[in-house]
């Protein structure tokens, strides 16, 4: 095989990672907003520091590739 290709299906298990775990923290907001009735703003804190986790949590498994 030549290495660009174990080079491409590294990334590819990577990003797999990172959706399972994006996925699994996606539940567990959902559980926390399910759990305690909030605010319509207070959701939307919620959802921006989520999107903020993710972005961070992509970053650092990017910039490790």
């Amino acid at each position: 095989m030549s290495t660009e290709i174990l080079n491409q299906s590294y990334v590819f298990i990577i990003f797999i990672i990172n959706g399972l775990i994006i996925g699994i923290l996606f539940d567990l907001f959902r559980i926390l907003r399910k759990s305690f009735k909030t605010t319509n703003t207070i959701t939307y804190i919620e959802d921006i520091l989520f999107w903020l986790l993710t972005r961070s949590f992509i970053n650092l498994f990017n910039f490790r590739l």
